[in-house]
C-alpha cells in the first residue's frame, strides 16, 4: 500500500507541477469544437494542455498489446479520457496543497534520484571496454570457462606398499570388503560404514571415503594411474569397480558418487558476456566516483550521538520468511548502478 501511495503521489505531484506552469489562459476548448485549440494540442484541461506529441508518446510507452488497440478513434479517445481524468485529479490535488505534502515531496525526491541514477549510468559516461581487457579477464578466469571432466568417488583403502609382507593379507581384506559393498551398491550407509571402520586413508574415512570431485590428473597424482582409470571407467552413479583396484600404495574399493561433464567455452562464445560484465563494473565504479565527487563538494555533517540514540522497533529480531524463502523487509530498495543492492 505504501509503495502504491508513493507511486500515485509522484504522479500527482508531477502532473500538478506541470499544471502550475501550463499554457496561458485562453478560451476553453469544448468537445466537438477542435477549431478552438491549436493543431498541435489534443486537449485542454483548465490551464493545462496535452499536446498531440505528448499523447502519442504516452500511447507508444504502452506495451505492444495495448498499442495495437490504438487503431480506432474510440480507443484513442479512451486513452485521452484517462489522461484528462488524471489531469483533473492532479489539479484538484494541487488545489488542496498536496503538492507540498511531505509524503508527496519524499516520493518525488526518490523518483528524481532513480532517474538521475539511470541518466548517469545508462549513457555510459564514456565507459568503454577494450578487446584486450576482455581477453585478459577470460585468461585470468579461465577455470570458469574451461574445465576438464571431474568425477566424485569414494574409496575404502587398504594400505600395503609394494614389497610389504602384508600385501597379500590386505588384498584379501579388500576383496572381502568389495563383496560386501557390491551386495548393496545403492545403500550409502554400507559403503560409508566400510570406509569408516576399515579404510587406512585418514583424510577421507571420516567422510565415508569421499574424495570429492577430482580430475583424472588429480586422482592419478594422489593414488596412481590405475586408480584414476578405474574411477573414470565407472559409468553410472553408485557403480562400484568390479574388482579391487591395485596401486603402488595398496588396494582400493572404489565407488562412483558423482560426475561433472567437461566445460569448454571458447573466448568468442563468451566475449559479449564478459564485455557486458566489465562494462557494468566500470559504470558502477564511475557512478561511485561521481557520488564521491558530489560528497566532496557538499557539506555533510553527521550527529553520531543522535544516530546511536535511535531505537528501531524490531531491530535485532530475525525477520519472518515468506513462502519463497525471502525476508519480508517492507522497505523500498534503490538498486545500485550494477543492478546489485549488496555493493559487490
Amino acid at each position: 500500500m505504501i509503495k502504491n501511495a508513493q507511486t500515485f503521489a509522484v504522479a500527482v505531484l508531477a502532473a500538478a507541477s506541470f499544471a502550475a506552469c501550463g499554457a496561458p489562459e485562453g478560451k476553453e476548448a469544448k468537445a466537438g469544437d477542435p477549431a478552438a485549440l491549436p493543431a498541435d494540442v489534443v486537449a485542454k484541461i483548465g490551464n493545462e494542455t496535452i499536446s498531440t506529441a505528448e499523447l502519442k508518446r504516452r500511447m507508444e510507452d504502452k506495451g505492444p498489446f495495448i498499442r495495437a488497440r490504438f487503431d480506432t478513434i474510440e480507443r484513442k479517445r479512451e486513452m485521452l479520457d484517462d489522461e484528462i481524468r488524471f489531469e483533473i485529479l492532479a489539479q484538484e490535488a494541487a488545489r488542496r496543497g498536496l503538492d507540498k505534502d511531505p509524503d508527496v515531496l519524499n516520493a518525488m525526491k526518490k523518483t528524481m534520484v532513480q532517474k538521475l541514477l539511470r541518466d548517469q549510468t545508462e549513457g555510459g559516461d564514456g565507459v568503454t571496454v577494450s578487446e584486450e581487457e576482455v581477453r585478459a579477464f577470460y585468461d585470468e578466469n579461465i577455470n570458469d570457462y574451461v574445465k576438464p571432466e571431474r568425477v566424485r568417488v569414494s574409496h575404502v583403502f587398504f594400505a600395503a606398499e609394494k614389497g610389504d609382507a602384508n600385501r597379500g593379507k590386505m588384498k584379501a581384506e579388500a576383496t572381502k570388503a568389495l563383496a560386501t559393498a557390491r551386495a548393496k551398491p545403492n545403500d550409502r550407509a554400507v559403503f560409508s560404514d566400510l570406509a569408516k571402520t576399515l579404510s587406512n586413508d585418514e583424510a577421507s574415512k571420516r567422510a565415508g571415503g569421499d574424495l570429492s570431485f577430482k580430475t583424472r590428473e588429480d586422482l592419478a597424482a594422489a593414488w596412481g594411474e590405475a586408480f584414476a582409470n578405474a574411477a573414470f571407467g565407472l559409468k553410472e552413479i553408485n557403480d562400484i569397480a568390479s574388482s579391487v583396484v591395485e596401486t603402488d600404495k595398496g588396494f582400493h574399493v572404489v565407488k562412483l558418487t558423482g560426475r561433472q561433464a567437461a566445460l569448454d567455452r571458447p573466448f568468442e562464445t563468451v566475449k559479449k558476456q564478459i564485455e557486458s560484465r566489465l562494462s557494468s563494473r566500470a559504470r558502477s565504479t564511475a557512478f561511485n566516483n561521481f557520488v564521491d565527487e558530489l560528497k566532496a563538494k557538499t557539506n555533510v555533517q553527521v550527529n553520531e550521538e543522535a544516530l546511536a540514540a535511535i531505537e528501531v522497533e524490531g531491530a535485532g529480531v530475525k525477520p519472518a520468511m515468506d513462502r519463497g524463502g525471502a525476508a519480508n523487509r517492507g522497505a523500498t530498495v534503490v538498486p545500485s548502478p550494477a543492478g546489485k543492492a549488496d555493493g559487490n
